[in-house]
């Protein structure tokens, strides 16, 4: 499988970048947690006041269903996307300690996956070079993960990403345009099991150290 060429001079710290990852991620969660503990509490909160008495008393009926929203998303916060963004945040983290931002591919072929994840597309791309050079075909995720109603690429994608990683086994994608990242592996993993084999023990055991010897998503 041909690799992209190697560029001497990244203008990526990978190693600051892992040290923002956590910090972003958590931000991120804060704001979900924050919103939704104010619909489920901000309701009850005001009829206990004594805020809806009197004219406004209908206002009891048009706030109620908040609290239930604001109920469910903080359990989803909880018990559903927290776990599994701890599981995708510690992934980057450990690819970050063993490879640098050494590639970038110029040109990105957006390809939106056929199968739908809960309601959304999974989205797949291929890396070009300007000789020709392709990736695999990779499954990307971003990390944190973008709000349900915004676009699911990353703003300014198309004008290529710093790669940082083994694209036999993945990597991580960075989108200097925005200051995106992007957990990427092989959409066709079985297929090119083969290859990996043949890589050799040190890009093997490398790919083992920063958890990409094994799919993450």
């Amino acid at each position: 499988m041909p690799e992209a060429p190697h560029v001497e001079h990244a203008s990526v710290d990978a190693e600051e970048l892992r040290k923002r990852l956590t910090t972003r991620v958590v931000r991120r969660f804060l704001a979900y947690g924050a919103t939704f503990a104010v619909m489920a509490v901000a309701p009850p909160l005001l009829v206990r006041s004594g805020a809806f008495d009197g004219t406004f008393h209908w206002l009891v009926y048009v706030t109620a269903p908040f609290t239930g929203i604001g109920i469910m998303g903080l359990l989803a916060v909880l018990f559903y996307k927290l776990p599994s963004a701890v599981v995708v945040t510690r992934a980057c983290r450990k690819a970050l300690r063993q490879y640098s931002f050494e590639e970038f591919w110029p040109q990105v072929v957006k390809k939106d996956g056929k199968r739908a994840t809960r309601g959304r597309p999974e989205l797949t791309l291929r890396l070009k070079t300007a000789e020709g050079t392709r990736s695999p075909l990779m499954r990307v995720l971003e990390v944190p993960s973008r709000g349900w109603h915004r676009d699911p690429w990353p703003e300014g994608i198309e004008s290529g990403v710093w790669v940082a990683g083994d694209l036999l086994f993945g990597g991580i994608a960075f989108v200097p345009s925005s200051g995106a990242l992007l957990l990427m592996h092989p959409e066709k993993w079985d297929r090119l099991a083969s290859d990996r084999e043949s890589a050799g023990p040190d890009r093997a055991a490398r790919a083992e150290r920063a958890g990409l010897a094994r799919r993450v998503f």
